[in-house]
């Protein structure tokens, strides 16, 4: 299995583990939730990483972006659980996960352009 491939799946694992114990995974809505203190992450499979409030304003307020997408990256198959609105995927993971799959991506990247 190629490097991107196993990244993918590296990636949905994470992505499925907070689903094991929690069925709403890391997405708190329960009615008295607090969207502030619930913050989702997103992880696209062209880089981008994007933060919004979670429970019930979760997908009705803003995404902030706060890592831009890596220039040239949708030639490869990076591909998640999750799909946008524009086919691009994503998965919901922590801050924390976010940025380790983004650097790992950085990471492939650099080694297929040697």
């Amino acid at each position: 299995m190629e490097a991107i491939e196993l990244f993918n799946q590296s990636v949905i694992d994470a992505h499925n583990a907070h689903y094991t114990k929690n069925p709403g995974g890391l997405i708190d809505s329960s009615p008295n939730a607090s969207p502030n203190e619930n913050m989702i992450w997103h992880l696209y499979s062209d880089g981008q990483v994007t933060m919004q409030k979670g429970a019930y304003a979760y997908r009705n307020r803003s995404e902030f972006t706060i890592h831009s997408e890596i220039l040239g990256i949708k030639e490869h198959k990076f591909t998640f659980v999750k799909k946008a609105a524009d086919d691009t995927t994503y998965a919901i993971l922590t801050q924390q996960e976010c940025i380790q799959f983004r650097n790992k991506m950085l990471e492939i990247l650099t080694n297929q352009t040697k």
